[in-house]
């Protein structure tokens, strides 16, 4: 099985560049939401091995999304 990332960004612009760049140049599977709530839950539900994050997002920083991640 291939490793999974998540990338969780509030700006689209951001959030596809990101995407398209390991999609194209890594061989990981790449998970995205725009949402840290969501990104919560997907957390709660399926293993990521790495979680790449906005700092400043609406309703849950990036730091916090972390902490809640490693509870999941």
């Amino acid at each position: 099985m291939a490793e999974r990332i998540l990338i969780v960004e509030d700006e689209p612009h951001m959030l596809k560049l990101l995407s398209m760049i390991l999609r194209d140049k890594t061989p990981y599977e790449v998970i995205i939401t725009n949402n840290p709530i969501e990104a919560v839950e997907l957390a709660k539900n399926e293993k990521f091995d790495l979680v790449i994050t906005d700092l400043k997002m609406p309703g849950l920083h990036g730091l916090q999304l972390l902490e809640e991640v490693k509870k999941a």
